[in-house]
């Protein structure tokens, strides 16, 4: 059960740093002024949708919702400091 979990763990951390390394490539690579307004738009949106899944993982009694609650977390201490980096761009 532990190794499920674990891999579970490690699946979610992957593709969500895949959607925010995308995230960010876009938005550097475009270069143009209105271009942190995509990343302003998708990475709270991408954040909102961990946070759903940990409510209804939570609502149905589920232990993967501690993962999807820690990768929202994450997500929120983050959003500052890469605000602050593509606003650099």
């Amino acid at each position: 059960m532990a190794s499920t979990l674990n891999l579970h763990r490690t699946i979610a951390f992957v593709i969500n740093a895949l959607i925010i390394g995308l995230i960010l490539y876009t938005v550097i690579k475009d270069g143009s002024d209105k271009s942190p307004i995509i990343f302003m738009v998708f990475y709270p949106a991408l954040a909102i949708l961990n946070l759903i899944i940990a409510i209804v993982l939570w609502l149905l009694k589920v232990k993967q919702a501690k993962i999807y609650r820690q990768i929202f977390i994450g997500q929120l201490l983050l959003f500052v400091p890469l605000v602050f980096l593509i606003s650099q761009f």
